[in-house]
């Protein structure tokens, strides 16, 4: 016993069975009476439940095999457009909702604080002591074997002789009499150990030999061999 038919399946054979019948039981090839592309194309236009029975131009296509014919071929080419149309516009309003997605995305972003470079007081300074065994009053005293310092952003604690004084001195990096940095620091004694520390950064000072001078004002100069590298 064969399974039992659908509404929708019953109502599609008795469709094609229609059109079939339609299309070879009432040939004009002769195209009498037809009522034109336009009148075909409108009547093809038509929702499908509007009522149409009493038009004459749609009698005409139903008793016309011809008429029919394209009747049937413009509802199918305007059922693809249909649905072309309906995708087109489904990716349309996704295209707009991820474009306002990111114009609202970038809009936050801009509003967003930029970050602060970093200023000196941030930099991250190595911490450096070095030791001044003896006061050296004169350049001749440049002799000695040189402190070795990087080239970084260093802060550097200086330790006097004993004996030395509290107060400010003042810093100089020289190469060849020239300046190449200068600072001011105030030495305190701690633990009988006289001692000043400055923040320098020898990042920007090219490699080779310098002489460091150190002194408290008005007293003179005291030299330190130093290589940077």
């Amino acid at each position: 016993m064969p399974p039992e038919e659908s509404p929708q399946a019953k109502y599609n054979r008795l469709k094609r069975q229609l059109q079939e019948s339609i299309l070879s039981e009432y040939p004009n090839p002769e195209r009498k009476g037809c009522p034109g592309d336009a009148v075909v194309r409108s009547l093809a236009d038509r929702a499908s439940d509007e009522n149409v029975e009493n038009d004459p131009s749609w009698h005409h296509l139903t008793h016309c095999s011809e008429c029919y014919r394209e009747f049937l071929g413009l509802r199918v080419r305007m059922k693809s457009y249909a649905k072309n149309r309906s995708h087109l516009v489904r990716w349309a309003v996704a295209a707009v909702l991820v474009l306002g997605i990111a114009s609202l995305f970038w809009y936050e972003n801009q509003r967003a604080p930029t970050p602060k470079r970093p200023q000196n007081a941030e930099i991250a300074y190595r911490k450096v002591t070095i030791d001044i065994p003896a006061v050296m009053r004169s350049e001749t005293a440049r002799g000695n074997s040189p402190i070795t310092l990087e080239r970084q952003p260093t802060e550097l604690t200086v330790n006097f002789p004993v004996g030395s004084k509290a107060g400010e001195y003042e810093f100089r990096l020289l190469q060849e009499n020239q300046q190449v940095l200068a600072a001011r620091a105030v030495a305190a004694i701690v633990n009988g150990r006289t001692a000043f520390t400055v923040k320098v950064d020898f990042s920007a000072v090219p490699s080779g030999s310098y002489s460091m001078s150190v002194r408290q004002p008005p007293w003179d100069w005291t030299y330190v061999p130093v290589v940077v590298e």
